[in-house]
């Protein structure tokens, strides 16, 4: 799906396309998905080796936005197996998750246009939910894509000893 966006202070046109993630991809997923962490570290192959084998079998749905050959943005969502509920007799949930853009091609419509192909592989396949968790910035762009809050969320997390 290529995409022609002029940018800002830029006489020329720049084309961009996307395209679904491979497994091959999951090392790339990993470094996005841990960007805090130092290049190659442990949480960044753990993230990897935990996506491959959830984009083979089609747990997780991902696209990338390509410049050439250069990865500019990316979005994805693992389908969870939630179970049936009165909203989603369907059962299952995707929760949208590594959605980036890097930081020259931001605001030109690369990260609605990355999700917006997740919704529809998502839609085709029967799921109806979706959530997320999101930063500050990129509420306002999801509050567009059809997201609300959802403040009856609560979360436990137990550390380790």
């Amino acid at each position: 799906m290529p995409h022609r966006e002029a940018g800002d202070n830029e006489p020329m046109e720049k084309t961009w396309s996307i395209r679904q993630v491979h497994p091959s991809d999951a090392e790339r997923i990993g470094v996005h998905g841990q960007f805090r962490e130092a290049p190659g570290s442990e949480r960044q192959i753990l993230c990897a080796n935990w996506l491959r084998p959830r984009i083979e079998s089609g747990r997780y749905v991902g696209w990338f936005a390509m410049d050439g050959d250069c990865v500019i943005g990316g979005a994805g969502a693992i389908l969870l197996d939630w179970g049936p509920t009165r909203a989603n007799p369907g059962g299952v949930m995707a929760r949208i998750n590594n959605v980036f853009t890097e930081h020259a091609w931001r605001r030109r419509g690369v990260a609605r246009a990355l999700l917006l192909a997740v919704f529809a592989q998502c839609e085709a396949m029967g799921i109806r939910e979706f959530n997320l968790g999101a930063t500050p910035e990129a509420r306002s762009l999801y509050g567009t894509l059809g997201f609300e809050s959802y403040p009856a969320e609560m979360r436990r997390r137990v550390t380790a000893d």
